[in-house]
């Protein structure tokens, strides 16, 4: 097993009102570990956003790892909730914000093939 840390797996995506998938690990990644996240606002408003990880089946409220977390305006939120987190081959990561145009995401992560 070989493994890359600190590979940028999302660079700036920005969020909607609805869960989006961000990433998924696909082959020939076995697995993925969460080594730094940051949620940006960059609205003048405070907003919330929720995170959450699908390892295999169907999402819902019990894959959420965050939950309407606020964020103030203009700043950012490093979500250590999701810190150490593995991911699984076909497992994603999902988002969303309670405004659009308001928050991005970027996630390091060590790969593992």
């Amino acid at each position: 097993m070989a493994s890359s840390p600190l590979t940028p797996i999302v660079s700036a995506i920005g969020l909607t009102t609805t869960w989006a998938t961000v990433y998924t690990v696909s082959q020939p990644l076995t697995k993925v570990g969460i080594d730094a996240v940051v949620f940006n606002n960059y609205s003048s408003n405070n907003v919330t956003f929720s995170a959450r990880i699908v390892q295999v089946g169907t999402a819902g409220v019990l894959n959420e790892i965050i939950t309407d977390k606020n964020i103030r305006a203009e700043g950012n939120d490093l979500a250590p909730a999701m810190i150490g987190q593995s991911v699984v081959t076909g497992g994603v990561v999902q988002v969303k914000a309670s405004a659009n145009d308001s928050v991005s995401v970027s996630i390091t992560g060590t790969t593992f093939t």
